[in-house]
């Protein structure tokens, strides 16, 4: 049986931290970390693809790797869109208009409509916390994203100025739970995130490349529009849904 949970409760609000053991740590190392916070935080809308990469620990102590692929689309203060598309082929989507979270799988063919007026930090942390909805690397999406790394983290180390594409900054965090390592643009935009589940059996990783970032894109009211693909069934709630597989139990689980 192969298990595909990927401690969905630690993944809810995983932007959070890494090892500090690799080189000397100074105050210009956390600055890096809090720039990309604040430039995360500030921009009032942007487009990213995230790629990314989590290990699934076996009974045994096996690790197996998935993948995913998500489209995020932010526009302050209150529309956000999630586009997913799981390696066995499951999409998924989240689009909030200010006043509406809907989620939307396709494997299922249903929706949900959950009203929540506000902004897209309150309909993030509703839809982790009280929904039980997956949103990796969420507190990369909330304008509080400086105020919660100060409380969490312990150290940043400089690792190196990588320089094998562009120019990219490599430092190491650490927080009490999860150790991260990061990749920060010249821009000050992450390329590249290591998490690693320390306190966790097994110590899972979820890996993931942010690929073509633009803070300024051009985005259709469209995008935070709904239209229920024909068939599709409306349902009370939709929590994390189970695919096929996961229904014969070889990757039981939460995704």
């Amino acid at each position: 049986m192969i298990v595909k949970r990927f401690y969905a409760t630690l993944l809810l609000f995983a932007f959070c931290l890494v090892n500090g053991s690799v080189c000397t740590a100074d105050n210009s190392s956390k600055n890096l970390l809090m720039e990309m916070a604040t430039t995360l935080a500030q921009a009032q809308h942007f487009t990213v693809t995230i790629s990314a990469k989590y290990d699934a620990v076996q009974k045994s102590g096996e690790k197996v790797e998935y993948s995913e692929q998500r489209e995020v689309t932010v526009q302050r203060p209150n529309h956000l869109r999630v586009e997913a598309q799981q390696s066995d082929g499951d999409k998924s989507r989240l689009i909030y208009d200010g006043k509406t979270i809907t989620l939307f799988s396709q494997a299922e063919n249903v929706y949900s409509l959950t009203n929540h007026p506000g902004d897209i930090d309150t309909a993030v942390r509703y839809a982790g916390g009280r929904m039980g909805i997956r949103i990796p690397l969420a507190r990369m999406l909330v304008t509080s994203l400086p105020q919660e790394l100060e409380k969490l983290i312990s150290s940043v180390v400089y690792v190196e100025k990588n320089l094998l594409n562009d120019p990219l900054d490599h430092i190491a965090v650490r927080s009490d739970d999860v150790d991260m390592q990061l990749w920060i643009g010249t821009d000050k935009l992450p390329r590249r995130i290591v998490l690693i589940y320390k306190n966790s059996p097994g110590q899972p990783q979820f890996r993931a490349d942010f690929i073509g970032w633009n803070l300024n894109p051009c985005i259709a009211q469209e995008v935070f529009t709904f239209t229920p693909p024909q068939g599709a069934e409306k349902i009370p709630t939709l929590m994390p849904v189970s695919t096929s597989k996961d229904k014969n139990d070889d990757k039981g689980g939460t995704k």
